[in-house]
């Protein structure tokens, strides 16, 4: 099966950080996978969308920006911060700064942000431009702030196309992603594009430098392999379920991950994780299967831009 970008135009969105007054600007594919399986319940077709999303030849990315052509997580330990030097002190704390603000890199410039070429100032400063997050608050009797992202950009995410997967996309840019959602937010206009040429042959290739691109985390009997020569950071991911059944909200299992920008020697295939609280009468899925690119490729690939 091809891949496809499937692009999102939001206006305004509430992807939580950990409270409820503070909102960021993506989402890891384990909160789109939540949401489509919403959509499927709502549409009949749960099990159907699960067994999809089981095979081995399904794959689904974090989301990141989409700027005139998709941008790609920052990559781990690229480029090398610069040593210390007293002599270029100044310059170097200025390069080092504006490398920490950069979140994602545009595929035109990937190469060359690999190989330390690329302008980390404009990337920085352009990238501070691409949402705005504010406060609002909500009156009543009980009064709350709930943190909300304006967009000036669309976001993506890479995944296997097939005819189920497009309903579903298609059917939640009106249910929405996110919280608040009954306050309006987090609706999104759907795109679905074809990928750069070249990029395909370097999603899930051979390589020694794989780039991570979803947030994920391997099987049990994977895990030491792909841990061997990589270069990655661990994010907890964490939250409460709910269950009619229950009629109560419960803490999920806590699950650590490799985060997307991790770069691997050794890719792994990852797995869909069951982490429902205990005693639970359905599972609770979190989607952590890894999809990765070639770095090696793109640095050899000059056709690799829009």
């Amino acid at each position: 099966m091809a891949f496809k970008i499937y692009k999102m135009s939001f206006h305004r969105a509430h992807f939580g950080k950990g409270y409820l007054n503070s909102s960021g600007m993506l989402f890891d594919a384990s909160r789109l996978y939540s949401a489509l399986c919403l959509e499927a319940i709502k549409n009949d077709c749960l099990d159907e969308f699960i067994n999809l999303s089981f095979k081995d030849d399904f794959y689904l990315s974090d989301a990141f920006p989409y700027v005139g052509e998709p941008y790609f997580p920052k990559p781990i330990c690229y480029p090398s911060l610069k040593k210390f030097d007293l002599r270029t002190l100044k310059e170097d704390n200025d390069t080092n700064k504006f490398l920490n603000m950069i979140t994602a890199v545009p595929l035109s410039m990937l190469s060359d942000f690999i190989n330390g070429k690329a302008d980390s100032r404009r990337l920085a400063e352009d990238e501070q431009n691409f949402f705005k997050n504010s406060i609002v608050v909500r009156k009543g009797e009980d009064p709350y702030e709930v943190g909300v992202t304006s967009f000036n950009q669309d976001v993506y995410v890479l995944a296997t196309q097939s005819d189920l997967f497009d309903e579903l996309m298609t059917s939640i840019q009106y249910s929405g992603l996110g919280g608040k959602r009954s306050s309006g937010y987090g609706t999104f206009e759907l795109e679905i594009v074809d990928l750069p040429e070249g990029l395909e042959g370097l999603l899930n290739n051979g390589g020694n430098e794989q780039l991570l691109l979803t947030t994920s985390l391997p099987e049990d009997t994977e895990l030491v392999h792909a841990m061997t020569g990589a270069r990655y950071q661990l994010v907890r991911r964490s939250g409460f379920a709910y269950s009619e059944t229950s009629s109560q909200l419960l803490r999920k299992q806590d699950l650590y991950k490799f985060k997307a920008g991790s770069v691997l020697v050794n890719k792994f295939k990852g797995q869909i994780a069951d982490v429902r609280p205990y005693d639970y009468p359905h599972p609770v899925y979190n989607f952590s299967k890894g999809l990765f690119l070639d770095l090696k490729g793109v640095r050899d690939n000059e056709k690799l831009s829009y």
